[in-house]
């Protein structure tokens, strides 16, 4: 998918080849950590709760089957930036809480994101910027209204 053919008429293709060069560069600037954009993608989610995080809100979050997730959480576990406990009260609730390495990871992962923002919004005024998200929000919207409509 390196070679993208401009005169693709429809927008899939394009956000599709702009999807995978993003994720192609946070790859490679993540390598150094040993951590995947989906790691990533946790670590963010759970940074931005308030106290610890139930496994199955994670889950939905990430839209992932349980057994996804429990390696994900596993690799994460593994290397220290959360941890894994069982609800008071509830022993089948597994509970997830950051650590201070994850917080620490967190903040470095948030540089590494800005980066990769800022390389492919370059060249681009604001208004630019804010036109075409309003754009790419309207796609997002058009999609996901078909999908709820089919999925009923």
């Amino acid at each position: 998918m390196d070679q993208f053919r401009p005169e693709q008429e429809h927008f899939g293709p394009m956000l599709g080849y702009c999807d995978h060069q993003i994720l192609k560069l946070m790859v490679r600037k993540l390598r150094r950590y040993d951590v995947s954009p989906i790691q990533c993608r946790t670590l963010t989610f759970l940074s931005e709760q308030p106290g610890d995080v139930p496994q199955k809100t994670l889950q939905e979050y990430l839209r992932v089957k349980p057994s996804t997730v429990n390696g994900i959480v596993e690799r994460l576990e593994e290397k220290h930036l959360l941890t894994r406990s069982v609800a008071p009260g509830d022993g089948r609730r597994k509970l997830l809480h950051l650590t201070e390495e994850g917080r620490c990871f967190y903040r470095e992962f948030t540089a590494i994101m800005e980066d990769v923002h800022r390389q492919a919004e370059k060249g681009f005024t604001a208004q630019e910027l804010e036109t075409l998200r309003s754009y790419l929000l309207r796609i997002a919207d058009n999609l996901s209204r078909e999908t709820e409509e089919t999925s009923r």
